[in-house]
This record gives structure tokens, sequence and C-alpha cells, in this order.
């Protein structure tokens, strides 16, 4: 794989300890399973020029309803919902087995009314383009959050997300975020990745202007060289994300939408959710492909060398701790992590990125660390300038109180 090295300020903010903001370290016994990826359709109606999955997985078939019930016990073991397990379907296109969807949906109804359980939190991540009227109004009722795929202004959407027939896709899937923006509200957030030209402003403003309450800007993984960004997109991303930082300090009480990773990397600098690994990959999360085969997530989902065992046969420890300590290990014990003052900001690189793209022996792409730097380079920034002006407005980012936030400075404001 090609691999170069951007140009990457690693010096910390003047005035920043790391030691601050260090995590516990991790436990290494069993832990609690929250949270299964199901690949329910094996495949994608679309080919996107960059499409990870597609470079990276190899070709995979549908899941049957037997195995979506497996997923089903195995999540929810003896019929019992607990507060903060979750699902997620994605990889390829789950619409693409709606059906499937939909006869999920009822047996989990079933057991939330068996065991008298809240319905779980439910997450599908879908390109938007087989969302018609029946699938839109079924998702709308059903309570689930929906993450939709789209990249900004046509000119960039259409450069990367087309069709097997090289169509672009904007007109089709605009509309639908429109509407479902209005209807779901923070149920919906929209994905978009940022590839070579990308400008970040142009893409925010885009999405912005559709209603939607959350974004999330990613910057793409690839083995092809063309299609990664360069030093000035990196540049272009630190003018967008000091912008965006300048403009939520000025426009108090007024609505700005999330920016979802800068708003985890802002928490992590108060010290909340800071843990020495990126997600709960091969720990409290796991990924499922069509024959109940377990993987770390769905990343790794048709992957013989990163199997972690079978949703009939549970889970094999012995290869679940061979991936914990190699390629699921924390940031500590990752050579280019271990010195790196932002690493409790992160917690190191995603773990199907630097295993599948990256240089090797675990390590980080440097071009997704120039990212995560500027975010946390920001972040640190904009919690200094609210804890001298305004530090109630820091609750805002905190993990179930924005709402609240936002309800009460609402009632300030008309009363």
């Amino acid at each position: 794989m090609n691999h170069r090295e951007w140009h990457i300020d690693r010096n910390p903010p003047d005035g920043f300890n790391p030691g601050d903001v260090s995590p516990p370290f991790l436990p290494q016994g069993t832990w609690s399973v929250q949270s299964l990826a199901l690949d329910v359709s094996g495949s994608c109606n679309l080919a996107c020029r960059y499409c990870a999955e597609d470079a990276s997985q190899p070709k995979r078939q549908p899941m049957d309803i037997e195995t979506m019930g497996s997923a089903l016990d195995f999540i929810f073991p003896h019929g019992k919902i607990t507060r903060n397990t979750s699902l997620r379907f994605g990889s390829g296109e789950p619409l693409l087995a709606f059906p499937l969807l939909k006869m999920a949906d009822e047996r989990i109804k079933k057991i939330c009314t068996d065991s008298r359980s809240r319905y779980p939190e439910v997450f599908i991540t879908t390109n938007g383009t087989l969302i018609d009227n029946e699938v839109s109004e079924w998702l709308i009722s059903s309570g689930w959050h929906l993450k939709i795929s789209f990249d900004g202004p046509r000119s960039i959407h259409d450069s990367w997300r087309v069709t097997p027939g090289n169509c672009g896709t904007y007109n089709r899937i605009k509309p639908v975020i429109k509407k479902l923006a209005k209807q779901m509200q923070d149920r919906l957030s929209v994905t978009a990745v940022l590839c070579k030209g990308a400008d970040p402003q142009k893409v925010f403003d885009e999405i912005e202007n559709m209603g939607v309450n959350r974004i999330e800007m990613v910057p793409v993984v690839h083995h092809k060289m063309s299609i990664l960004p360069d030093s000035s997109d990196i540049e272009l991303y630190r003018e967008f994300v000091q912008g965006y930082a300048r403009r939520f300090l000025q426009k108090k009480g007024k609505k700005i939408p999330v920016l979802v990773r800068f708003a985890e990397r802002v928490c992590r600098v108060m010290g909340y959710n800071n843990l020495r690994v990126p997600c709960g990959a091969g720990r409290s999360f796991y990924g499922v492909g069509q024959d109940g085969t377990v993987y770390p997530c769905f990343r790794f989902i048709g992957i013989k060398d990163y199997v972690l065992g079978n949703l009939r046969s549970g889970l094999d420890n012995e290869a679940v701790y061979k991936f914990r300590s190699g390629a699921g290990k924390p940031y500590d014990e990752r050579i280019a992590c271990r010195d790196c003052w932002a690493a409790p900001l992160c917690g190191g690189p995603c773990f199907s990125c630097a295993e599948l793209f990256g240089p090797g022996k675990g390590e980080p792409l440097d071009i997704h660390c120039a990212y995560s730097l500027t975010d946390a380079r920001v972040a640190i920034w904009l919690v200094g300038q609210l804890r001298k002006r305004e530090p109630e407005r820091l609750l805002s980012f905190l993990p179930g109180v924005s709402r609240l936030y936002e309800e009460e400075s609402l009632i300030s404001k008309t009363t």
C-alpha cells in the first residue's frame, strides 16, 4: 500500500496537560456485550468510488430470518433488554433487506412487551436511495435512529456517490433528507465523507440548509492516494472547525447543528467518556455476518482472520483475547500513540482503518491523525473560552444534557 506522511503539527497547545484527561486502564476480564452491528443485506445498490468495504471485504450474502433471531437472542439473553443495549443495521445497504428489518422490529417489540422493557436504541445506516413513502413512514414511526450518507453539494456528492451505471445520486437523496429532517429531527444524522477536494465548509452549509441537526464529517479511508485528502484539504478542515467553534461561541441561544465528532472531542477535553480505545469493538460491541459469524465490528465482517466466534456457540475467548492484545490494543500500546498528547482525546486509531488500510503493526494513518489533532486542538480552545465566559454552556456537550439545556434556553428566552 502506498503511504506518505502529511505535514502535521504534533506539539500540544500551551497549558494543556494530557495527564489531566488520562483515562483509566482497561479491564482485562469479561466485558458485557452491549451492542451488535448486523450485516443484513450483504451488498449495496451503489458503486461509490471510495467505498472502503468494497476495497477490503469479500462478497457476502443476505442474512436469513433464523440468523436474525439468533442475533436478537444473543443481544437480549433470556428475553431481557438492559438499559445500554443497542442494535445497529448497516454494512452494505440494509434497506435492501427491508422485510427482514420490519420482522426484527416486530420481534423486538414482542420482547419488550413480554419483559416489560423499554424499546432499545436501534440505529440504521443507509445511503437513502431506497427510502420511498412506505419506508420513510415506517422509519418515522419505528423510533429507530437513522444515519444517511450524503457528501454535500451536488458537485462533490455526485463525484463519488454513484450508481453502478455511474449516475449521481444527489437528486434522489436530498429530498429524502429534507423531509426526514423535519419529521425525525434529532433521530436523524447525516454523515459526509471527506475526500480530496471536498471543501468541508460547503459540505456543512449544504447539509445545515436542509434542516439537519446532527452532522458527522469523516475523512475517507482507502488504498488509492488519488482519493485521500492532501495538505490543502487538511488546512481547509482546520479553518472550518475553527470557524464552527467561533460561531458556537458567538451565537448564544441559537441552535447550531451538532458537529458530532468535534462534540465528542469537546466532551473528552472535559474528562468525560475518555477511553484508551476509540470504541467498544471486540469488547462491548461486535459485528455479525450473514451466517451468524461474529467479528470485532462491521468493517471486519467476512474477513476470516478476524473471526471472534459465532452467535450459536458464543464468543471464542482465545480469539477475543488475541484481538484485544493485537489489532484492538489500547493506544498506550501503540508506538505512534504512546507519546501523542491528543491520544486521551481520540482513544487511538479506528481498529479497522489501522488494520486494513494503515501502515501496519497497528499504527494509525497519518491523514486521520491530522484530522483528530485538528479537532482536539480546537476543542481545547473552545473549552478554555467557554470556561472563562459561559461555563454553563459546556453542559450542552455532555450526553443527555444537550436537549435539556436547549429546552431551558428556549424557556428563558420566552419568559
